[in-house]
């Protein structure tokens, strides 16, 4: 495979140093997004270093995707081009911690995972809990807006994210947040940057909120026959007075794909995590166990210790664990409002019967639903594409009949050549194209991988 660009890595090396830099072919295809290998890998060690790059960059209109664990850099659509893979995983630095104060700022490499313990030994932690999480790092996190399932309690990515410092496509560093005044545009650029994948500038710093680990925590899980008992279980909680941590609804092909022990494979199952004082716990399980009771479960259960632990992994990794199991799975992630779960479900039933594919169905009461449409193939598996690309188009076409708007963030390459993963653009791509003409007026990061062609 020839690289996209031929260029000399010369001047990378004098930014970065030579060891710090990879043009080996070999080594470059452990770089590779959706089929197209870089003509080098520089890997900055500071902010500084970062500005040059992209100045650089910029002057000889060379591709950039920045990137960390590369988790998720099957997210987005294929790049127009691309010549140089920043890789930021030296930036790997604890840059502040105070835990009386709550706060954190780290480099974008530090990976989730080693960050976690080190919360956990001050007994905080941050409320991400992203899909593969040993890998991810926290630049990536924000990029991608990776989801949790303890948004329902805490929102999502952008909501603990304090402030950043970044380096824009043109070689400028700024920052936004925290102590910081609004950037002239007007736009908190902190709250933008998340979910942009990487489009309109390289965070080189992210300042975070934390919080208090709870004292304990216990898990309960109602079994439904079907689905309509169990939104409705979700909407008698969300009406209450309780309070709980995560609230997550899953099919019995999800069930299969989590292999939870004691979580039945065969019902549509209800996940609620509560914490607190125990009375609090004790209430949550009272509630809960009434509420399903009344609305037709026919089991309840209680998870705690290692199989609660087990089951908040198994939730958190469902993305992982389902391409895992299907390599050739294409995964839907739809923004919902509560009230319209019944009519997407619905839909994706008739779509799943329809092209006689299995489907693992997530719910995030907060307001997010995964459909992954599993197929057993991988991305070099002709028939099971051809098997796929009628059902990805069909789900996609069924969305706005339900008043939202679904995207694909896993599936294989070759699916992507044949439809986009995002759904069409809305009334905000003029202010989504402002924003990549401000922040990246040569059009080198990421180019083509975001929503609209940005």
């Amino acid at each position: 495979m020839k690289p996209a660009t031929t260029f000399s890595p010369a001047r990378l090396a004098d930014l970065v140093g030579a060891e710090n830099v990879l043009t080996g072919a070999a080594e470059l295809t452990a770089w590779e997004v959706d089929g197209l290998r870089p003509s080098a890998v520089v890997r900055p060690g500071t902010a500084a270093e970062i500005t040059g790059i992209l100045a650089m960059a910029a002057a000889e209109r060379l591709a950039v995707i920045p990137m960390g664990g590369r988790s998720k850099l099957g997210v987005g659509m294929p790049p127009r081009n691309y010549d140089v893979a920043l890789d930021l995983t030296r930036m790997n630095r604890l840059l502040a911690f105070d835990p009386a104060d709550l706060t954190l700022g780290v480099e974008p490499g530090v990976r989730f995972a080693q960050l976690e313990q080190e919360l956990a030994a001050q007994r905080q932690f941050l409320p991400l809990a992203p899909a593969f999480a040993e890998r991810a790092t926290m630049g990536g996190i924000i990029a991608a807006s990776a989801d949790s399932p303890l948004r329902h309690a805490y929102g999502s990515a952008r909501d603990q994210l304090l402030g950043v410092e970044f380096v824009t496509g043109a070689g400028v560093a700024a920052k936004s947040g925290g102590r910081v005044v609004k950037n002239v545009t007007g736009y908190d650029i902190h709250q933008l940057l998340a979910g942009s994948l990487g489009t309109l500038a390289v965070i080189t710093r992210l300042n975070f909120r934390t919080h208090p680990m709870p004292l304990r925590e216990r898990m309960f899980v109602a079994a439904f026959v079907g689905s309509e008992g169990a939104l409705e279980c979700c909407r008698a909680i969300g009406k209450s007075q309780l309070q709980p941590r995560i609230v997550e609804v899953f099919n019995p092909a999800t069930a299969r794909v989590l292999q939870a022990p004691r979580v039945l494979r065969d019902r549509w199952s209800v996940a609620v995590a509560a914490a607190g004082h125990a009375a609090v716990i004790a209430r949550h399980e009272r509630e809960l166990s009434r509420m399903a009771r009344e609305r037709g479960a026919d089991d309840f259960a209680v998870f705690d210790g290692a199989e609660q632990d087990a089951l908040f992994t198994a939730l958190r990794e469902f993305p992982r664990l389902a391409l895992e199991a299907f390599p050739g799975a294409a995964i839907f992630r739809v923004p919902i409002l509560p009230g319209a779960m019944p009519e997407l479900l619905h839909k994706a039933q008739a779509v799943s019967e329809r092209h006689h594919i299995e489907t693992a169905i997530l719910v995030r009461a907060s307001g997010i639903v995964y459909i992954a449409l599993l197929t057993p193939g991988g991305d070099g598996d002709a028939r099971s594409a051809a098997h796929l690309l009628p059902a990805c188009r069909d789900l996609m076409q069924a969305g706005p009949d339900a008043g939202v708007r679904p995207m694909i963030e896993w599936c294989p390459t070759s699916l992507k050549r044949e439809m986009s993963i995002w759904p069409p653009p809305g009334s905000d791509q003029a202010l989504a194209e402002k924003l990549k003409r401000l922040f990246d007026p040569q059009g080198i990061l990421s180019p083509g991988r975001f929503l609209g062609g940005l």
